[in-house]
């Protein structure tokens, strides 16, 4: 009898242990299909764009990682509901691969690998190894596992795998439908065969390829002879470099000095890269042989220019600017560079500064007859130099300016909504043209031509001149009128509270010294009371009616007289925010805060009370404050100043009916000019740059433009103002290199256009510049293609120091 046997005593071995291959195929395949790339998944693109995207994977097998990435021009739109077939995915490919030939190997058409100029691809997977597989066995494997995957997923996209050296750029491809299978092959020798060093060799490796059956067309052919040129002497392109000029009195121009330096005083012209082109020919037409060869560049229907320019192009504009960077490490006082830091009393802020004898303003002094009792200062700019600059800097000290302002000085300002920003529209500007432009660009050539004491004599003098401005009340010209603009730099601001603070001297009654103190108040103007006692019920500076408003008690309401709020620059009020801050957040911190900020208010409740005799805040808030004011029963307060502790309410209570013409003055003018004029001679080297930086890069900017450089822009936000002035240093620099290379382009090619045929009068001049007669080519490009009865078949070598050739062959599956 036999025995029951228990299955589970059985020795069972597994047969289903999954193998590293089978893994890298079978992630492969699930990658495939994450991307929907089967043919069942894809719907027909109508048509692409040019811009391509990409999708990256990593994985790794026997220890090597690769990157299976597949690249695609963007679809403007698809065909819902349309998939793909066979059909239509092989004559995409085949319609490419036509049109491909008509371009050249080393074209780009944007993708980050060649194959899909090379084969005019649309869309494409790349397989690529982290390290070079040299390993043939290794890469066959690689290849019969792609295949199956391709084949397992019914891939709709070629797929190509990167072998040997990643400096060779070979590629092994493949598309396979249910009828037919192309290969994409390439080989790249070191060495150039003697096969393969002339057409014919290589129109009978392209024959021997394809192994028809039958007899093929004629082969067409396309073939592009490379020439460099090392010569460019004889193309006279360069710009003179006039940056000493200065330093020598005969002959002297300030708009040598003050007008920027750009482009490169050497030749970046590295060599002149001529392309001989014969688009299209059958393979009979022209014999080149071992032996013998009838291609003739000189004949050749099409010649193209390239130039290749050296590495490094130093550009005259950015040394400039990069010399000006350089000097924002410098902490010294500028004034320390000219020993004058003691002698201008920089300790005490509101020390008198000493005349220098070669100013504008000494010589409108002897000219009024005034005392010249001044301290003797001799800087290292000699007279006959400086006087042409500070005239040019301030035209208005004499009568015949040369360089005189435009009337309307207009600040440019960076257009959010703009289509086209221009160069380095982040740079807060001033007018062009303005004061701050000619002493920026002036400063910086000074710098870059006689090194920092220059520079420092020039802010010295410019200072001078401004001291001697404002105490005899004479505007700064070249400034845009106004208060501080804070969308323009800073030092065009501070020169703007200058003039704002001679005007307000002008209008005033104030000493020719400008002294003040903080008792003082305004006087009456000329259509004032002149009664010394005003009744505080008598209604006084007042302007006009509100329109048919009345106050709560029933009388109209009048609008005041008041005084204009002080003006600051962006320094001022960064201080006034910072100390707003550090008062903290108890009860006396926010009282303070309070008085701060109601200054302005107090001084309009004020002038309010003086002219509407007996009014209510209600009254007041009706007028300043409309969305805070209710019409209800002639007129009552809103909810938000109700709140308990309004600062309004209690600045209400404070305020007495003063007109503003007897009110203490909200803005000193002596003061705040003082503190200007402080601020910039006191100033270290790199604070000084910092003011001059905007306007220098601005205008190297403008400069760049008007060589004809693209007005292309970075989007810069949220970085210090050192970072903005190196992307601003960096962008002007690219600029100038492209402008260099136009120049360039338009010397060489005149009026033709780089890459494009050249005309009879462009060929000869060429021709000329090379001595009549071209060098051995650099390089040898040939296209071949044929259409079969099955598909066309292309192959395509380029010939140089060495040699690489691709192919694309369609064979029919159903044959084999």
């Amino acid at each position: 009898m036999n025995e029951e046997i228990d299955e589970y005593d059985i020795y069972h071995q597994d047969f289903t242990t999954v193998s590293d291959w089978e893994v890298f195929i079978a992630r492969i395949e699930e990658i495939l299909n994450e991307w929907k790339l089967s043919k069942s998944n894809k719907s027909k693109p109508i048509e692409y764009t040019k811009k391509w995207v990409c999708k990256v994977e990593e994985f790794s097998f026997q220890g090597v990682k690769f990157v299976l990435s597949y690249h695609t021009l963007e679809h403007s739109c698809d065909v819902e509901g349309s998939q793909e077939s066979d059909k239509f995915i092989r004559l995409e490919i085949q319609n490419g691969l036509w049109e491909a030939t008509s371009r050249f190997m080393e074209d780009n058409d944007g993708s980050p690998f060649p194959v899909s100029n090379w084969y005019g691809l649309k869309r494409y997977l790349m397989l690529c190894p982290s390290i070079p597989l040299i390993d043939g066995s290794l890469i066959k494997v690689i290849m019969s596992s792609v295949n199956i995957a391709f084949a397992n997923v019914d891939c709709s996209v070629p797929l190509f795998v990167k072998i040997r050296e990643h400096w060779q750029q070979s590629y092994l491809g493949f598309y396979e439908d249910n009828e037919y299978k192309t290969s994409f092959d390439t080989i790249h020798l070191k060495r150039i065969s003697n096969q393969c060093s002339h057409l014919s060799g290589l129109i009978s490796l392209f024959k021997s390829k394809i192994a028809s059956p039958v007899a093929l067309d004629t082969v067409l052919v396309s073939a592009k002879y490379s020439y460099e040129l090392k010569d460019s002497e004889p193309f006279v392109w360069k710009k003179t470099n006039t940056t000493n000029e200065f330093l020598s009195i005969d002959g002297f121009d300030v708009k040598k000095l003050t007008e920027l330096p750009f482009g490169s005083d050497k030749n970046p012209i590295n060599s002149i890269l001529l392309n001989a082109i014969w688009p299209r020919f059958r393979e009979s037409t022209i014999v080149d042989s071992s032996t013998f060869s009838d291609i003739d560049p000189i004949m050749a229907p099409t010649w193209t220019i390239t130039l290749k320019m050296r590495d490094n192009i130093q550009c005259q504009l950015s040394e400039t600017i990069a010399k000006m960077m350089d000097l924002l490490d410098n902490n010294n006082l500028l004034m320390d560079t000219l020993g004058l830091s003691k002698s201008l009393g920089l300790v005490n802020p509101l020390h008198k500064i000493t005349e220098a004898p070669i100013t504008i303003s000494k010589l409108v002094k002897a000219a009024i007859g005034q005392s010249s009792n001044i301290h003797e200062f001799k800087g290292p700019i000699s007279d006959e130099l400086l006087m042409p600059l500070l005239y040019y800097i301030f035209p208005d000290a004499v009568d015949d300016a040369t360089f005189k302002y435009p009337s309307q000085l207009e600040v440019e300002f960076k257009q959010a909504d703009s289509s086209e920003p221009k160069l380095c529209s982040y740079i807060k500007t001033s007018p062009e043209g303005g004061l701050v432009w000619r002493m920026s660009v002036t400063a910086a050539r000074l710098y870059d031509a006689g090194g920092l004491l220059y520079l420092a004599h020039l802010w010295y003098e410019f200072t001078q001149e401004l001291q001697y401005r404002w105490e005899h009340r004479i505007l700064v010209p070249g400034v845009a009128e106004g208060n501080p603009n804070a969308r323009t730099c800073l030092l065009h601001q501070k020169l703007q509270l200058l003039n704002c603070c001679i005007k307000r001297a002008q209008d005033g009654t104030g000493s020719l010294t400008g002294t003040s103190s903080d008792d003082e108040y305004f006087d009456c103007s000329e259509d004032e009371d002149g009664d010394e006692q005003l009744p505080w019920n008598r209604p006084v500076g007042r302007l006009h009616r509100l329109g048919d408003a009345t106050l709560k008690s029933g009388a109209p309401l009048y609008v005041p007289r008041t005084q204009d709020p002080a003006p600051k620059t962006e320094d001022q009020l960064e201080e006034d925010a910072e100390l707003m801050v550090r008062l903290g957040d108890d009860a006396r911190a926010s009282e303070l805060r309070a008085r701060m900020m109601s200054a302005s208010l107090l001084s309009d409740m004020e002038a309010f009370k003086a002219a509407n005799p007996g009014a209510e805040l209600c009254d007041f808030v009706q007028w300043y404050s409309p969305r805070d004011w209710k019409s209800d029963d002639g007129g009552a307060l809103g909810d938000r100043m109700l709140l308990p502790g309004n600062p309004w309410t209690e600045t209400w209570g404070v305020a007495r009916p003063v007109p503003a013409a007897r009110q203490r003055r909200l803005f000193d003018e002596t003061r705040e000019a003082e503190q200007v004029l402080h601020f910039l001679r006191s100033r270290s080297v790199s604070a000084v740059t910092d003011l001059l930086l905007p306007a220098i890069l601005k205008a190297g900017a403008a400069k760049a433009i008007a060589e004809g450089v693209q007005g292309n822009s970075s989007s810069v936000g949220g970085v210090d103002k050192r970072r903005t002035f190196e992307i601003a240093a960096r962008e002007i620099h690219e600029a100038e290199i492209e402008a260099c290379r136009s120049l360039c382009v338009r010397t060489v090619l005149e009026k033709s256009v780089e890459g494009m045929p050249l005309d009879a009068a462009g060929r000869t001049r060429i021709l000329n510049a090379a001595g009549g007669a071209l060098p051995a080519p650099a390089r040898r490009e040939f296209s071949l293609r044929v259409k079969d009865a099955i598909a066309p078949q292309v192959m395509r070598a380029a010939l140089g120091t060495d040699m690489t050739i691709i192919g694309a062959f369609t064979e029919s599956i159903l044959c084999l």
